[in-house]
């Protein structure tokens, strides 16, 4: 999900050349290792879903999650989260929790109809977004709710920051700038810092961040990790790279989510489009995205990294990237770009998943958000959910590297899902 995914940072690249030949150049390895180890704003607007099953008087207290879910007769239901409760119409028929900020869950009966989930299709597909942050240069947006707070994190962009932070504000403004990330990583170039994922874990808070890697031939971009005591920052970077994957040419664009059983992943996109002037070895620069487990701190890697999605359709090429999975209606839905970051083509997809960890299938041959009056280029996904329905945070238009970029504002537009998948609908 990065400003300059796939770029060189000391240099930008020349546009993209036609398809090079099979294989990896050969890497230096300069780490010393390899590693896989606003829709209506509400004034307090829970970052998951929370939805209860409409069936008689029911009071049912879910400990783990922190909130209750409440169903009073005649088929009306409320859904209480964090200093609110919301009605619920009598339609719902399954309940799901987050157990951790930054998880998205939610499920419905199949072909339950719900205005919640399923709102009409958007009328103007030529601008169906709205602008929620206009200013500087701000991609890779990433919103994280916590209770009656509301904070977006972005990429460096225009600004002199690792990682800007901004706090929704009274009148529904972002603002309250700082930065979230004072200090790098020695192994971590400044100036190239993208594609922010914030999230709660055992002892505090997680933020996972894409960096440029000093020293690195052919350049490279890496994965680091940091922490700190509030979502505000100030976050305190591990000193190593967190996930590397050298044999990738690099790995970007963290992610984070809570599955069904409540367990803790990341998910990534590996680099292998970086560098197209260097010829490769094998597997053509297709790229993937990859999943893994995280313990409860965030700070370890459980298990193998596993491959979730690689392009198969002409409009993404050998490219797909920014990876953000979601749980709703029963199902898991992968949402990511597509195709060059700095071409008309870029786009964003959805797919539809077996698992938290696949296998994947797009559920169109064609985007679910492409080129239109509010851009060229659109990308870079970041999903979220509050008590007014299900949102699509994105840049509208493409980078134009190595030319210099108009500034990125953040839009959204409010999703709606039926058994084939997720669209486009009016806020």
């Amino acid at each position: 999900m990065s400003a300059m995914s796939g770029a060189d940072p000391a240099g930008p690249p020349p546009p993209p050349p036609p398809p090079p030949p099979l294989g990896f150049a050969p890497v230096d390895d300069p780490l010393g290792q390899q590693q896989t180890d606003s829709r209506p704003v509400a004034p307090a607007r829970p970052r998951a879903p929370f939805h209860a099953v409409a069936i008689g008087a029911i009071l049912v207290t879910v400990a783990a999650a922190g909130f209750v879910l409440v169903a009073v007769g005649g088929g009306a239901a409320s859904a209480c989260g964090t200093g609110r409760c919301v009605p619920i119409g009598p339609d719902l028929a399954s309940v799901a929790a987050d157990l951790q900020p930054g998880g998205i869950a939610a499920a419905t009966a199949p072909g339950a109809p719900s205005s919640f989930f399923s709102p009409r299709p958007v009328t103007d597909r030529s601008a169906p977004a709205r602008v929620v942050l206009k200013g500087p240069d701000a991609p890779d947006p990433f919103v994280l709710v916590d209770g009656s707070n509301e904070y977006m994190y972005t990429s460096n962009g225009t600004l002199k920051m690792n990682v800007p932070e901004y706090t929704l504000l009274a009148g529904h403004r972002w603002g309250d700038l700082r930065e979230a990330l004072p200090n790098l990583p020695d192994w971590a170039r400044r100036g190239f810092t993208w594609a922010p994922d914030v999230h709660r874990v055992s002892g505090g808070w997680a933020l996972y961040f894409t960096a440029a890697v000093k020293g690195a031939s052919p350049s490279m971009q890496c994965i680091g990790d940091a922490f700190g005591s509030s979502p505000l920052g100030p976050f305190k970077p591990e000193p190593k790279p967190f996930i590397c994957q050298i044999a990738h040419r690099g790995s970007i664009d963290p992610r984070t989510f809570v599955d069904a059983q409540g367990t803790l992943w990341v998910y990534w996109k590996s680099d292998d489009n970086a560098n197209p002037q260097i010829p490769w070895k094998t597997g053509k620069g297709l790229t993937g995205m990859y999943a893994q487990r995280l313990s409860p701190s965030g700070k370890t890697l459980l298990g193998s990294p596993r491959l979730v999605l690689q392009p198969t359709l002409p409009w993404e090429g050998t490219i797909i990237e920014a990876p953000d999975m979601l749980f709703e209606q029963g199902h898991y839905w992968m949402f990511y770009s597509g195709g060059w970051f700095n071409s008309p083509g870029y786009a964003i997809g959805a797919a539809l998943c077996a698992g938290p960890i696949g296998p994947c299938s797009p559920t169109s041959a064609k985007p679910l958000l492409s080129s239109n009056s509010q851009g060229a280029g659109p990308g870079e996904p970041s999903v979220f959910e509050d008590s007014s329905g299900i949102w699509m945070l994105y840049n509208p238009w493409a980078s134009n590297d190595p030319r210099p970029t108009p500034n990125r504002p953040v839009v959204e537009v409010r999703l709606g899902f039926t058994s084939a998948g997720p669209y486009i609908a009016n806020p």
